[in-house]
């Protein structure tokens, strides 16, 4: 397995040795085992986003259609690339882009994502939601969240771009 930068690699990482401690079913860790996978999942998608929309050098582009935002959130950022590469007709603005529905777009191309955006913003905020209770569903939302990045990286390569995944743990790590 391999990512396109470091911080993914070590984020989807964390994330996975994690998800092994969890799986022991300890009690006294297991809540915190799970809120650490499903943060770190939801953390891989945004530092994906941003090697991408680095990598296509269009971060002044996007921070320009989000009102000039220096520091767009998660959702903010994956609206405009939907907008960008996969809405049939591409809004004229931020404005255009949430009046016509992006959010609903958003949850049905990427299933999971509105569960992982909810439990970041939650935590950002000292809540922690009932999703880290459920291994289950935190076993699902993990992989969710890498078909999110497979689909973001598929997206891009048939929009005629190549950007590469070669960054292994290995690599990550020096």
């Amino acid at each position: 397995m391999a990512e396109g930068n470091k911080d993914a690699m070590i984020l989807i990482t964390t994330s996975w040795q994690a998800l092994g401690r969890a799986l022991l079913a300890i009690p006294e860790t297991q809540i915190c085992d799970c809120t650490v996978v499903t943060l770190f999942a939801g953390f891989f998608i945004e530092a994906n986003l941003n090697f991408i929309i680095g990598k296509l050098h269009m971060k002044k582009e996007m921070i320009s259609f989000l009102n000039s935002n220096r520091y767009p959130g998660l959702q903010d950022k994956l609206a405009w690339f939907y907008n960008k590469f996969v809405a049939k007709f591409e809004a004229k603005t931020k404005k255009e882009l949430f009046g016509n529905g992006i959010k609903s777009k958003l949850r049905r191309r990427y299933p999971g994502f509105a569960v992982l955006y909810r439990f970041r913003n939650d935590l950002s905020h000292g809540i922690i939601n009932n999703t880290a209770r459920s291994l289950p569903k935190v076993v699902e939302l993990r992989q969710q969240a890498k078909n999110i990045v497979d689909d973001l990286f598929d997206v891009v390569i048939r929009a005629g771009y190549h950007i590469s995944r070669d960054v292994d743990y290995q690599k990550a790590i020096q």
